[in-house]
This record gives C-alpha cells, sequence and structure tokens, in this order.
C-alpha cells in the first residue's frame, strides 16, 4: 500500500500527462457504473442480458436452427456487473498502473491505461447495445 501512495505521489509530481490519462479513466469508470444503475430496470422479472450468435439449439427440428442464436433473457440482479466493471475499471485498473508505473516506468503504465480506456470504451458499447440504445 505504501508503494502506491509513493507512485501516485511521482506520478502527481513529475508526469501530469499520465495524471490526466488516469483521471479519464476513473471518469469513464464512474459514467459506466452511473450509467448502468440510472438504466436499471429493477421492476421487471426478466431482462435481456447476453448476446449470442452460436444460440441454444437443443435438438429438434432442423428450422429450430433459425432463432436459436440472439438475445438471452435473465433475471435483472445479473446487470449489477456493470456498475462492478465500471468501479474495478475506475479504481483498480489505476492501482494497478500505478503499481506498473513503478516498476516498468511512465511508458508501460501509459499503455495500461490506455488499453483500460479501450476496454471501457468497449464495454460502454455493449451495455447501450444490451439496452437497445444502439
Amino acid at each position: 500500500m505504501k508503494e502506491i501512495g509513493v507512485g501516485l505521489k511521482r506520478i502527481f509530481q513529475k508526469d501530469k500527462g499520465l495524471l490526466l490519462m488516469m483521471i479519464i479513466l476513473f471518469a469513464m469508470g464512474l459514467l459506466l457504473a452511473l450509467h448502468t444503475l440510472i438504466h436499471f430496470k429493477s421492476g421487471g422479472t426478466t431482462m435481456y442480458i447476453g448476446y449470442s450468435d452460436i444460440g441454444e439449439f437443443t435438438g429438434g427440428e432442423f428450422l429450430s436452427l433459425w432463432n436459436s442464436g440472439g438475445y438471452r433473457t435473465g433475471g435483472w440482479a445479473e446487470m449489477v456487473v456493470f456498475p462492478i466493471l465500471g468501479v474495478a475499471l475506475g479504481v483498480l485498473h489505476n492501482l494497478f498502473a500505478i503499481q506498473a508505473y513503478n516498476r516498468r516506468g511512465k511508458g508501460f503504465a501509459a499503455i495500461v491505461i490506455l488499453l483500460s480506456i479501450l476496454v471501457a470504451a468497449g464495454a460502454f458499447v455493449l451495455l447501450l447495445r444490451l439496452l437497445g440504445e444502439i
């Protein structure tokens, strides 16, 4: 824990660009978490939670393969994973980037943060797709 504090202090003093990227990642994680909490439809019994091109073909006639892919339904509580993902991206990935900064330097930490930002953007697109907004 002490290493994280020392690393954050060094980033704050020396690398303002890396600090800005860390703030952007934290903001994206919070936006992802807040967006999912706002768009929760917790009163509903089921909602679409996943998409599969493979489908759930269980046998029978061949034409049933035609409708086997697509969105699956499930309980609304399964959507809790998206706010947890936002918090994990916003906090835990920044902590991992600080550790990467301490051990490998600024370049590696910047790559870690950029990849985490891409993951957050991909999660946002996936969330919007599951909610039917795009």
